[in-house]
């Protein structure tokens, strides 16, 4: 088999075609992704930004909460606008990258999504969004993985700052090629982007050797925070934002946190639960192999994939802890045995 075969799934292909006609039928875009950008939503807006000043389109990249700092070394060829009210020009149509869901544009757009046409591409659980095109395959590994078939299907230049940006789209939503959605079409297609120019290894140097010294404490408090349940196959963190606050981290340091639970030995499920404001808390589940924690996410209002999910949860701290205690440890077959210990 061809490496370009193998890298752009032949069964993409003819689904691949259809969003990229349709990409190419419209003249003005507001590229925008998940209101927190991880690296997947981020790396996807600037690689689309690149597709669309190929082929000579007007398009805006927003991000109400910006480009978080541990991803500012990835070059964005255009501004990141935080507020519509800043736009210079009205985009006539949203494209709306790894986000299948109007919740979790953020509040500003969610409330004038209805006023746009759109185009969606995802990988998560769902329908899609999509008025004019949706593309949604949960069985890929990342959004900048269905985008690599798009542009080979509308026969993209593959420079080197495309292919930055696809890479980095890989590397993370596959913890560093480490999950079990790191199936054999990544790997060809991290091949080809490495001929592209990319250094799949610098890009891991850049997402790994970041850390600051308060980032260091708030994972120490994090670690200290661990409780266990179900024999030491669940483990849980919970982080208030006075911890947080004490730690002098940012809320994106935690990021990669509950990937580090689930590494433990004995750890079939990770949980790590983290207050966003008063009565406002976000959580992240992971599990291993054929356990399935999107449907303990979508149970509680969330989504995700089988192996990575998460959600939010519009209570206070404890509350939201103890009823992800329950519904994780109902998912398991086992009662809720109240406040366990390390």
């Amino acid at each position: 088999m061809l490496l370009t075969d193998l890298a752009y799934p032949l069964a993409w292909r003819s689904k691949a075609a259809a969003m990229a006609q349709a990409l190419l039928d419209h003249e003005s875009y507001l590229v925008c992704a998940h209101v927190r950008l991880d690296g997947d939503a981020l790396s996807s807006m600037t690689a689309m930004a690149h597709f669309l000043a190929q082929h000579n389109k007007r398009f805006l990249l927003y991000a109400p909460m910006g480009v978080p700092e541990n991803y500012e070394f990835l070059p964005i060829p255009v501004p990141v606008y935080r507020t519509l009210a800043a736009l210079p020009f009205r985009p006539r149509t949203l494209l709306a990258l790894d986000c299948g869901e109007p919740g979790r544009l953020g509040e500003e757009l969610r409330g004038e999504v209805s006023e746009y046409s759109c185009i969606n591409i995802d990988h998560h659980h769902g329908p899609g969004m999509g008025t004019i095109a949706n593309l949604v395959l949960p069985e890929a590994s990342s959004t900048t993985q269905i985008l690599a078939t798009i542009f080979h299907m509308a026969k993209a230049t593959l420079s080197r700052e495309l292919a930055e940006a696809l890479a980095l789209g890989l590397i993370t939503d596959t913890g560093g090629f480490r999950h079990a959605n790191a199936r054999p079409e990544v790997f060809a297609l991290a091949a080809l982007l490495e001929q592209a120019g990319v250094s799949i290894h610098r890009l891991r140097e850049h997402l790994e050797k970041n850390w600051t010294a308060a980032k260091m404490r708030l994972w120490g408090m994090m670690s200290a925070a661990m409780e266990f349940m179900d024999g030491e196959r669940v483990a849980m963190t919970t982080l208030s934002m006075e911890a947080l606050e004490k730690s002098g981290a940012r809320p994106e340091d935690t990021e990669g946190f509950v990937e580090h639970l689930r590494e433990l030995r004995t750890v079939e499920i990770a949980v790590f639960l983290r207050e966003q404001s008063p009565n406002v808390c976000k959580f992240s589940l992971r599990s291993i192999e054929e356990l399935d924690v999107h449907a303990i996410a979508a149970s509680l209002g969330g989504g995700g994939h089988r192996n990575a999910s998460g959600g939010t949860l519009a209570m206070p701290l404890e509350n939201a802890r103890r009823l992800l205690v329950k519904t994780v440890l109902a998912a398991r077959g086992q009662a809720d045995p109240g406040k366990a210990q390390i």
